[in-house]
């Protein structure tokens, strides 16, 4: 076989193509031809070998421009389709595509081309036709009162009429060939998110689409239209889309009119809330949602005291601007998911969604009975009053409408009968939980006030030093002869807000401590002290902590505040900040409790961490249970190559103790080593522990 000829076919053995393909050597004499060549040409493979390719245009410049243009020796290559018209066997032309390609050898040297052909007549005559078929569209759409918009089956604009040009602010000619997306831009009226655009569903599933509600069309200038309209494909003869119109009309003004008519229907006119009427659909909204989702939800009916008072006294004015403010403190407290509604004179209802857990009602509802009992000053005058608050839980106090409205007022009801100014719940459980929080939470207040807070310390072994390095600060609360910990009251603090000042008197108590403890020559090398959340984000935290640690000549490198791993989920530039600030001063920040919440190395590498804490939990059942061993060797392995120190808490046993030195945490602290104690016998305990060292323990 001959080289040339072995060199062409070995490029296209696959001689089941659809298209006709021929091969032709640098004088453009055919060298092969394909099966499909021979059936749209209608020349048998022998009658065409050898022949000039010439015999195949319909038009005889065409074959010498063509040789200028891509098939000489010296043409540039160009690979780009040409439609061209060519003659077959019979005599009869058609319209074709056309792909050239030059053949190199070896040895990079040219030696031919090939050229591809595949009939287009229909094509052409089909776009011939459509033509046709548009110009018919352009002189009816320019008659027409709405807005027409036509593109092509990729989105691109075809046609503008007048109507559209106004709204859209783009000339049809400009418009042409640019992505619908871009000249004709919609948003969500409520939200301003970028709408979906009905053209390319339109296109893509070959069905008429709606525009979404609340959509708003923003014209080149910036200007907004309310807009309602569809999108319809347009197909061939054969059912095939070929494009995509359309149709919208500018409905501003009838949407300005809807939401008037909405708005008075749905909300209060003095307040701006939801009325009672919207109330009650939000509510059937909450009972449906939490069927769906199996979580609770609370309804909170709230009754202002004795307001006829303020309307007889001060007169009916000054009333409705108490209500307006006192909606807007209640606005300010509840989440944006959460509604708050005025359904009457002086009432107001909440839907609180969402619920992990039935006290986080209650959290709220002392909110609310705290914002109302701020004082009101409207110009010259004032007015005090406080609130009742009636409480009914979906679904343990019904699962409808009406019977979480009805209890939520006989709540209610048992409030103003039993003294006003309070929060009740329907559920008689709930009130026996509602009561105890709220008179712990009064009995706390009255602690901070008659100092009934004292602090415990307990040791902090290192192993490798075999001895005690440091003490963690545990707050107790001597109450009516008993001494509570922290697991009694510290969840009610956190919940009525005072965990704050609890927690500013813990570090300052602990400051005062370890000055008089260096004054006395005891020295240590840790001082361990919780701080929650919530002081954290506190206003002046940083600047609370350097006041107390430069009042107190403590270097605060012998200081580390604990902070929980629901610390780290906040990560905000604040809690960032704070953290940082903490850091920059030399203190120490350590992870409690790690391993039982929301750990994430996302936290650990984001967050300035020194130290991460072993829950005990995972030491009690240490030798029971591998996958607590396994959690505790990951913590140990990923504290190593974080370079982090890990503490281990609640060791109480030697074999605990005896596992955690052998895998290599150094640091411990649990009733094996010593109970937490007054601040006098933490000396003598270290000194029992150095005797004693850990591993000699009893």
């Amino acid at each position: 076989m001959d080289p040339f000829q072995s060199e062409f076919e070995h490029q296209f053995i696959l001689q089941a193509i659809g298209d006709a393909i021929i091969a032709v050597d640098l004088d453009r004499r055919i060298l092969w031809v394909n099966p499909a060549f021979v059936r749209l040409f209608g020349y048998s493979s022998g009658e065409m070998v050898s022949k000039p390719i010439a015999l195949l245009y319909a038009n005889p410049v065409d074959y010498e421009e063509q040789g200028k243009l891509r098939y000489s020796r010296n043409s540039p290559s160009d690979s780009h389709p040409y439609e061209m018209q060519y003659r077959k066997k019979d005599g009869s032309t058609f319209w074709g595509e056309a792909h050239g390609a030059v053949v190199i050898n070896e040895r990079e040297e040219r030696i031919g081309f090939t050229v591809s052909i595949r009939d287009i007549t229909r094509q052409k005559q089909l776009i011939h036709d459509l033509h046709l078929e548009k110009e018919q569209w352009f002189v009816t759409l320019k008659s027409i009162g709405d807005a027409v918009i036509t593109t092509d089956e990729h989105c691109r604009i075809t046609y503008l009429n007048p109507l559209a040009e106004e709204m859209t602010g783009w000339g049809s000619d400009e418009a042409m060939g640019h992505p619908i997306a871009q000249v004709f831009q919609i948003v969500n009226e409520y939200t301003g998110a970028p709408g979906d655009n009905p053209v390319e569903r339109a296109l893509k599933e070959g069905v008429v689409v709606e525009l979404a509600n609340h959509t708003l069309l923003i014209r080149r200038d910036g200007k907004k239209f309310s807009i309602e309209d569809s999108a319809a494909p347009i197909r061939d003869d054969e059912e095939k889309v070929r494009g995509c119109v359309i149709i919208f009309r500018d409905v501003t003004e009838k949407r300005r009119l809807e939401q008037k008519i909405s708005y008075q229907a749905n909300y209060d006119a003095l307040t701006g809330l939801p009325n009672r009427h919207l109330f009650q659909d939000r509510v059937t909204q909450a009972i449906a949602q939490a069927h769906r989702t199996g979580r609770l939800f609370a309804l909170l009916y709230v009754d202002v005291d004795h307001f006829k008072n303020i309307n007889d006294r001060l007169g009916h004015p000054f009333g409705d601007r108490v209500l307006v403010e006192l909606g807007r403190r209640f606005t300010s407290i509840v989440r944006e998911s959460d509604t708050i509604a005025r359904i009457g004179g002086d009432e107001f209802a909440i839907i609180l969604g969402d619920l992990s857990d039935q006290t986080e009602a209650l959290v709220l509802g002392h909110r609310l009975l705290n914002e109302s009992v701020t004082p009101f000053r409207i110009d010259d005058s004032r007015a005090d009053l406080t609130v009742s608050i009636g409480v009914t839980l979906f679904p343990d106090d019904g699962t409808d409408m009406t019977s979480l409205v009805r209890n939520a007022d006989i709540a209610l009801y048992q409030v103003k009968k039993t003294g006003r100014n309070n929060i009740q719940f329907f559920s008689q459980e709930m009130n026996r939980i509602v009561q105890k929080r709220l008179k712990i939470a009064t009995e706390l207040q009255d602690a901070l006030d008659q100092n009934q807070f004292f602090l415990h310390y307990q040791p902090i072994v290192d192993y490798a030093q075999s001895r005690a390095i440091g003490v963690e600060a545990l707050v107790r609360w001597k109450h009516r002869n008993k001494t509570r910990h922290p697991d009694e009251f510290i969840p009610v603090a956190e919940e009525m807000g005072l965990i704050v000042p609890l927690g500013r008197w813990v570090l300052q108590s602990a400051l005062q401590q370890m000055r008089i403890w260096i004054d006395q020559g005891f020295l240590l090398n840790r001082l361990a002290v919780n701080v929650a959340v919530k002081q954290i984000h506190s206003a002046g935290f940083v600047d609370f902590l350097e006041y107390l640690l430069k009042e107190n000549r403590i270097d605060p490198a012998l200081l580390e505040l604990e902070i929980t791993e629901r610390t780290l989920m906040f990560q905000d530039h604040h809690t960032l900040e704070t953290l940082s600030r903490i850091r920059d001063l030399g203190v120490s920040i350590s992870v409690d409790d790690f391993g039982t919440g929301y750990s994430s190395l996302n936290y650990i590498r984001n967050f300035p961490v020194n130290t991460l804490k072993i829950d005990r939990s995972f030491l009690t059942g240490l030798f029971n249970n591998h996958y607590d061993q396994a959690i505790v060797l990951a913590i140990l392995a990923m504290a190593k190559s974080l370079s982090l120190d890990v503490v281990a808490e609640g060791v109480e046993q030697e074999e605990q103790d005896r596992f955690l030195r052998n895998n290599g945490c150094y640091l411990a602290q649990g009733y094996y080593y010593g109970h937490p104690v007054s601040p006098e016998k933490v000396q003598p305990l270290f000194d029992r522990i150095a005797q004693n060292p850990p591993h000699k323990i009893p």
